[in-house]
């Protein structure tokens, strides 16, 4: 069985996207304000990340924004050479996960740390930054 004829191409990839942030807009709007917050459910407690508008365990749709603080643990991380067409034009850097005192793991670059420096148990703080389009988006720093 041969393999279909295909063509490849070089572009440069555009992505242009909106996501609906309708039920989490607090959360983009606390960022905006320097502050990490996420939900909890009102029916069982589960804390969520990221934030839910409803439940992933019970289903409800009732929660309260809780404040996760900027404090965080490195647990791991990964060093990315390789980009993905989205990401082309981009320096290599660093995607760590973190963890709050709340349990709460997150996902996000590493801002300012070289990679044989990112180490699990590394005490990191979470900072709010704004794309070039004004959107606000997280990053880890060494704290």
């Amino acid at each position: 069985m041969s393999e279909a004829p295909s063509l490849h191409s070089r572009r440069t990839l555009t992505l242009k996207f909106d996501l609906p942030i309708s039920k989490t807009r607090e959360f983009w709007d606390f960022l905006r304000e320097g502050k990490f917050v996420t939900t909890k459910c009102k029916k069982c407690g589960l804390v969520s990340f990221p934030p839910q508008s409803d439940c992933p365990k019970c289903m409800c749709g009732e929660f309260e924004w809780i404040d996760l603080g900027k404090e965080a643990t490195l647990l791991t991380s990964t060093y990315v050479s390789v980009m993905p067409p989205s990401f082309t034009g981009t320096d290599p850097y660093i995607i760590a996960i973190g963890e709050f005192s709340a349990g709460v793991r997150v996902l996000a670059w590493l801002e300012g740390v070289q990679r044989e420096e990112a180490k699990p148990g590394m005490k990191l703080r979470v900072e709010a930054r704004l794309s070039k389009e004004g959107n606000p988006f997280y990053v880890f720093v060494r704290a």
